[in-house]
């Protein structure tokens, strides 16, 4: 890994790297961090971190080799993090991570709970 260079030049040896999303998200008063870097050609993988105290509290992967094989990639392995990190913050929102002494029941709107629904249907097996 190198250390600096240019702007808008990549930092690494693994050019096929993208950028990746750094979102601070408060939660009845904690404040997590979600993370969603992208592992580059060498190792096409999405991976998202969420830490709180400098805990890691959960992780998702999604590989996507198949998507590298196409000549225009970068795109949607980019719109594929950017999803990837959305719902990973509105896990965070609807509380999933909190302490289990945090957590009331509460009033939530259809909406919220089709959400919930959703967003817990999309993770994977614990």
């Amino acid at each position: 890994m190198k250390t600096g260079g240019a702007p808008g030049r990549p930092l690494c040896d693994n050019l096929g790297v993208i950028t990746g999303f750094n979102t601070d998200v408060k939660f009845r008063g904690l404040v997590y961090h979600v993370q969603t870097e992208d592992k580059g050609r060498d190792n096409p993988l999405i991976e998202t971190l969420i830490y709180k105290g400098g805990e890691i509290l959960a992780s998702r992967r999604l590989p996507y080799a198949e998507l590298i094989r196409g000549t225009d990639a970068e795109p949607a392995i980019g719109r594929l993090m950017e999803e990837q990190h959305k719902a990973m913050i509105l896990e965070v929102k609807r509380g999933k991570f909190a302490p289990a002494e945090e957590l009331e029941l509460e009033d939530l709107s259809l909406d919220d709970i089709v959400l919930a629904y959703l967003a817990a249907r999309a993770a994977p097996p614990a």
